[in-house]
């Protein structure tokens, strides 16, 4: 079976990256030329991939506002509950409470600094 890796245009490479190592957690697989100027990044978390490239070497205007209807759908391991306790601790933005849904999945929603939904869902054990 296949996978996607979102690649994502972004204002600022390294406040990115810290933001998805340090609030979100992710682990930095791969900065290209240097961590310290990232030209090219990856992350991983609970198997997913996620990458990052600076938005105005690709023709974008930094003023713009990203991430408009991108949402990005997550599932993770581990507890939910307490790994949305931990963002709501470290500040970041909750863009929608932890809830089930109906269709038998627990999740919730945060905004990046550029302004990409990540939703984090896992499948409810009584689904």
């Amino acid at each position: 079976m296949g996978y996607l890796s979102p690649l994502l245009a972004v204002r600022d490479m390294k406040k990115t990256l810290d933001f998805y190592t340090k609030s979100l957690g992710f682990e930095l697989k791969m900065a290209f030329p240097t961590p310290d100027n990232p030209e090219y990044a990856d992350i991983v978390k609970d198997g997913m991939v996620m990458m990052f490239v600076p938005a105005k070497n690709h023709g974008l205007d930094t003023k713009e506002k990203f991430g408009t209807g991108v949402y990005l759908y997550l599932q993770i391991d581990g507890d939910i509950d307490k790994y949305y306790n931990e963002l709501k601790q470290k500040g970041v933005k909750i863009a929608a409470d932890i809830k089930n849904e109906p269709f038998g999945v627990r999740d919730f929603t945060v905004e990046d600094i550029d302004g990409y939904k990540l939703t984090f869902n896992q499948t409810l054990k009584k689904a």
